[in-house]
């Protein structure tokens, strides 16, 4: 058993999901690119957050629905609360810089409700693509 600081190993957590999370934004953006997409596509935007408090995960969900549909659900694993979030059925346009800042501060708003940002996918409808931040995670 190790003696380090408990508030040390969290913020720990969180800087390395923090880290995680923008090398993926940094690739999704790039297949986006790739695909098609630019500053002027229309995106459709899902997110999810999760943590292990109903109250918190509630709480950021209040704060998120300032601009977006939220819902909270309690996950397959016991213990654990959702946060689902969309942009739907309104469309938004990112530039590369914009989707960097929202990953962010998906993270940084994530970690003040005690929250993990887990994924988040944006679709262009008019390009047919999808484009799921699960896929590139193990590439992390």
């Amino acid at each position: 058993m190790t003696d380090q600081d408990p508030q040390q190993t969290w913020e720990d957590y969180y800087r390395r999901k923090r880290s995680e999370r923008l090398a993926e934004a940094e690739i999704l953006w790039d297949q986006m690119e790739s695909a098609g997409v630019n500053e002027v596509t229309v995106l459709a935007l899902d997110f999810v957050h999760f943590g292990r408090n109903e109250n918190d995960a509630r709480d950021l969900s209040v704060q998120l629905s300032e601009h977006y549909s939220v819902a909270v659900e309690p996950a397959d694993q016991e213990g654990y609360f959702f946060v689902r979030g969309t942009t739907r059925p309104e469309g938004i346009t990112l530039t590369k810089e914009q989707h960097t800042g929202w990953v962010e501060f998906m993270c940084d708003v994530a970690q003040s409700y005690a929250c993990v940002f887990s994924t988040w996918s944006l679709e262009a409808p008019k390009l047919s693509k999808t484009f799921p931040s699960e896929d590139v995670e193990s590439a992390c």
